[in-house]
């Protein structure tokens, strides 16, 4: 087998290499990592391991990050939760060993650091750094539903008792209510906003039918919204926005149940709930009540050390500025931020 270097965004072959793998997620896809590239201005490429064929049977997504800021570097991937070397089914294991030496030779070339979000032992040591919470829907609805603490099954309850609202949608209006219960989020959180030209380039992978937006309405009014990527038969929770002054009304739980059951009538095998930081137990326990499996996730890094796995004084001091400062001031942080964190 061979090894070399292709276009991901417009080379067919990877797209089928994506199409092939069932543990293929949202992240790996060409319209993600062309958003990538349009949005934030990443070159991508793809190391990939060859058949005789020429059809890449083992691959991984490589951006290059290259800021006056944070330096630059080789990432699998940016704004990716987790993005592991994918292996096409009834290929040998010792692909994945020609794909590290080929990701190693192309980051000796460029003599850049590298981080792979997910582990990646044929290449270095994978070194633990959030939770991955995954939701089996294999069994369908009702298993899943099983799976469900009872606080969940309490609160989805009183969610539809209160006449809390879901509803799945793909429109551009959509993408504006949950960017604005994103600014709210963001500000409350004291985390830099998403630029709202990313949020509504959004648009362009739910007109492939690669994602959606589940509203949460009460009373007329848009009080909680969460992003929802797929390919395959994996779907992928991204963002998540709310209304606190809402919150009593459990719009959250609903709009999870909601998906579930819908992901559960399509047939689909994983619902991905997203990385967690070590530490915020009470997003881990929210995560588990649906149902979701815990493991810790591991990321892979060459040539360069990991960061700290604690937010530095500088990001706690960003963090009082936004969360005391009116929107506007994550929003310009945000547009500034997220192009050099990658």
């Amino acid at each position: 087998m061979l090894t070399g270097l292709v276009d991901p965004l417009h080379d067919p072959r990877w797209a089928r290499l994506v199409d092939r793998c069932p543990q293929a997620s949202i992240f790996h896809h060409p319209a993600w990592l062309g958003l990538l590239a349009e949005q934030y201005r990443y070159p991508v490429a793809a190391a990939a391991v060859f058949d005789a064929a020429g059809e890449p049977v083992a691959g991984l997504p490589l951006a290059l990050v290259a800021s006056r800021l944070t330096g630059r570097r080789l990432v699998a991937l940016p704004f990716s939760d987790v993005c592991p070397p994918l292996l096409a089914p009834g290929t040998h294991p010792d692909a994945l060993q020609l794909l590290a030496r080929a990701v190693e030779a192309e980051r000796r070339r460029r003599d850049l650091p590298l981080i792979v979000r997910a582990p990646f032992a044929q290449l270095d040591r994978p070194v633990d750094r959030f939770h991955l919470h995954v939701v089996d829907l294999r069994g369908g609805l009702a298993e899943a539903e099983r799976c469900y603490a009872s606080r969940t099954r309490r609160h989805v309850r009183k969610a539809r008792r209160l006449g809390v609202e879901i509803r799945q949608r793909v429109d551009p209006e959509a993408l504006e209510e949950f960017y604005a219960l994103h600014l709210r989020t963001r500000r409350r959180l004291g985390v830099p906003t998403q630029p709202k030209a990313f949020v509504r380039a959004l648009a362009g992978l739910f007109d492939r039918g690669l994602g959606f937006v589940a509203v949460a309405r009460f009373e007329g009014e848009p009080i909680a919204a969460s992003v929802f990527l797929r390919t395959g038969r994996n779907l992928t929770y991204k963002y998540g926005a709310s209304d606190e002054r809402y919150l009593h009304t459990r719009p959250n739980n609903l709009i999870f149940a909601d998906v579930i059951r819908s992901a559960c009538d399509e047939g689909l095998a994983t619902l991905d709930l997203g990385r967690t930081e070590l530490g915020q137990d009470g997003l881990s326990a929210f995560k588990r009540s649906l149902g979701a499996t815990e493991e810790l996730l591991a990321y892979t890094y060459r040539g360069s050390a990991p960061g700290p796995s604690t937010p530095s004084p500088a990001r706690r001091a960003v963090a009082a500025v936004i969360r005391k400062s009116p929107p506007v001031v994550g929003r310009a942080i945000g547009k500034v931020f997220y192009r050099h964190a990658g």
